[in-house]
C-alpha cells in the first residue's frame, strides 16, 4: 500500500491522504506517464470524474424512485435541465417529455418571436 496526498489548486486547499492497493498506485503512475502530468493532477482529475459520476448516479436514482423532479435531479448532479433529460432518456427513465419534444418546443418558441 502507498500513501497519496492530494492538493487541489484553488483558494481553499485541503489535503486528503489515502492508502491504495499497489494496483491502483501502478495505474496512477501509468496515467501520470501517459498524460505527462504530475501525480497530484492525475489524482485530482480521477477524483473529480468519480465524484461527477457518483452525483449523476445518485440523481438518476432519485429521479427513478420519484424522490426528485427532473429539475432537482439536474441540480443535484450539476447538470442543466436538458442534460439531465438526456441522461434520464439514455438509461430509460420515463419522463414523458423527451429531448426531442423540448427541441421542437424551443423551435416553435423561436418562430413565434
Amino acid at each position: 500500500m502507498f500513501c497519496i496526498t492530494v492538493l487541489h489548486p484553488v483558494t481553499n486547499l485541503e489535503t486528503i491522504t489515502a492508502r491504495v492497493p499497489d494496483e491502483i498506485y501502478q495505474d496512477i503512475k501509468r496515467i501520470e506517464e501517459e498524460e505527462k502530468t504530475e501525480r497530484a493532477e492525475v489524482i485530482r482529475r480521477l477524483l473529480s470524474d468519480a465524484i461527477k459520476r457518483w452525483k449523476l448516479k445518485k440523481a438518476l436514482d432519485m429521479l427513478r424512485d420519484g424522490k426528485a423532479t427532473l429539475r432537482t435531479a439536474a441540480k443535484h448532479a450539476g447538470l442543466t435541465y436538458i442534460e439531465m433529460l438526456d441522461e434520464a432518456e439514455a438509461i430509460g427513465i420515463p419522463i414523458g417529455y423527451t429531448p426531442s419534444d423540448l427541441k421542437l418546443d424551443l423551435e416553435a418558441v423561436k418562430k413565434e418571436k
